[in-house]
């Protein structure tokens, strides 16, 4: 497990994308979906998956960044520091000469994407495979939205926060950053392995009933992100030490068992609708 984990992240500090929550985190997000899907919802994704399950494609929207270059943008939602929350208007069109895509992409942020995603997954008569990377996307996006850092503009979500990260100021080969702590530090540092961290949620989540945090839109759920990234930052130079760790280790869990349970209320909304 350690030496996977260290492959990734030698791969992850070569790219200049930050990958929410790491394969780990994106995985236990969905099976914690996959536990809570009703029948007719595990049946579509089954017709639609084949012998891949939640976890197995979770990761995949990462996985294709290179090679498709224009969902970049699609992981995250820039909102100003100072805002009082989300403005699709301001937050989703950023264009940029290095991007021709973002040039005419109004819907260049996860908000739109999850909601533009779950269209096609709903419509029975859209292709195949586009419903398909409708899935692959949502199981992904949703585990995205959630994660504090992926919804605030400052220092490009916190990517340019140097920060010492457990005594130590490098990460694989690049400097320690606040994002990538976020993504990959904190849930690492639990030392917890994937199953238990999955059971540990499970338990949380009966402990604080958070399944009554099921519903809210793409837009309510960004905006929970945004704030919590206020409450969690730390300025250049700042630590990610024990301290920081023990204050908000329950923030990382609860934010990954509940984009689990809103993954699943998604799907099964939406896949349930899809059977008719």
């Amino acid at each position: 497990m350690q030496k996977v984990a260290a492959v990734f992240i030698a791969l992850t500090l070569s790219t200049s994308q930050a990958f929410a929550w790491g394969p780990e985190g994106h995985r236990v997000i969905a099976d914690i979906a996959r536990s809570r899907l009703t029948p007719a919802a595990r049946q579509q994704v089954r017709n639609l998956l084949g012998n891949d399950d939640l976890a197995a494609v979770a990761n995949w929207a990462d996985e294709i960044k290179s090679e498709r270059p224009e969902t970049a943008g699609w992981h995250f939602v820039d909102i100003p520091k100072d805002a009082t929350g989300f403005s699709e208007g301001r937050d989703c069109f950023h264009p940029s000469e290095k991007h021709v895509s973002t040039q005419s992409d109004h819907h260049n942020c996860i908000v739109d994407r999850i909601e533009l995603f779950n269209q096609v997954l709903a419509d029975s008569n859209a292709y195949r495979q586009d419903r398909i990377e409708a899935l692959k996307f949502l199981v992904h996006f949703v585990g995205d939205i959630h994660q504090p850092l992926h919804a605030i503009e400052e220092a490009r979500g916190g990517n340019d926060i140097n920060v010492i990260e457990f005594g130590s100021q490098q990460c694989g080969s690049r400097s320690c950053n606040l994002h990538f702590a976020w993504d990959i530090g904190l849930i690492e540092h639990s030392r917890r392995p994937e199953s238990n961290y999955h059971q540990a949620l499970e338990s949380l989540i009966v402990r604080e009933n958070l399944t009554s945090l099921r519903d809210g839109t793409p837009e309510s759920w960004a905006n929970e992100s945004f704030r919590l990234a206020k409450k969690v930052w730390v300025n250049d130079g700042g630590a990610v030490d024990e301290t920081y760790y023990r204050t908000n280790i329950p923030v990382v869990d609860e934010r990954l068992a509940v984009g689990g349970i809103r993954l699943a209320s998604i799907l099964n909304a939406t896949l349930g609708k899809a059977m008719h």
